[in-house]
């Protein structure tokens, strides 16, 4: 058995285990570790749909960005600000808050992933670079009761469902 179909098989019985990890150990990169998700747990989009999302995400509210490397997990819950094009880059303006320049040219793909972890029902959203790594993750907000905010995933899914067109 290879190391995906292996993958695949963990994945289907614990889907809520941490991706990085996996795809340390199984030395993959993890654009095919999330492929080895359940089919009904993460979708796909093209990486140059990745500005156009942002923008989108600019009007959902509080989202958490997640940055994940060995060293650190850096996480910012707040709104994601209206970017814009300048020098090169896709610019998150601010003095505070998330703010920062995107080689969005850098994202090969954006995934979409719906699945438990930690004993609870996530909505992410992951772009990854041309090598299959992850640049950096935006879950989705939750309301008072702590679920994932239905505002939020039906706009993800209405933006799926037009940009895969």
């Amino acid at each position: 058995m290879n190391n995906t179909q292996s993958l695949r098989e963990r994945l289907s019985k614990n889907p809520g285990v941490v991706l990085e990890g996996l795809a340390a150990s199984a030395a993959l990169p993890m654009n095919e570790v999330i492929e080895c998700l359940p089919a009904a747990m993460w979708q796909r989009l093209a990486g140059e749909k990745m500005a156009e999302l942002l923008l989108d995400m600019a009007n959902w509210g509080d989202v958490t960005v997640i940055m994940h490397s060995s060293d650190v997990i850096m996480e910012f819950t707040g709104p994601i600000p209206a970017g814009e094009f300048s020098h090169g880059f896709f610019n998150l303006p601010g003095p505070t808050g998330l703010h920062g320049h995107l080689r969005v040219g850098n994202c090969a793909a954006i995934y979409v992933i719906e699945r438990p972890f930690m004993g609870r029902d996530t909505a992410s959203v992951l772009f990854t670079n041309h090598e299959g790594g992850v640049m950096f993750k935006v879950f989705l907000g939750r309301d008072s009761k702590g679920e994932i905010s239905a505002s939020q995933l039906e706009a993800l899914h209405r933006f799926f469902e037009v940009a895969a067109v």
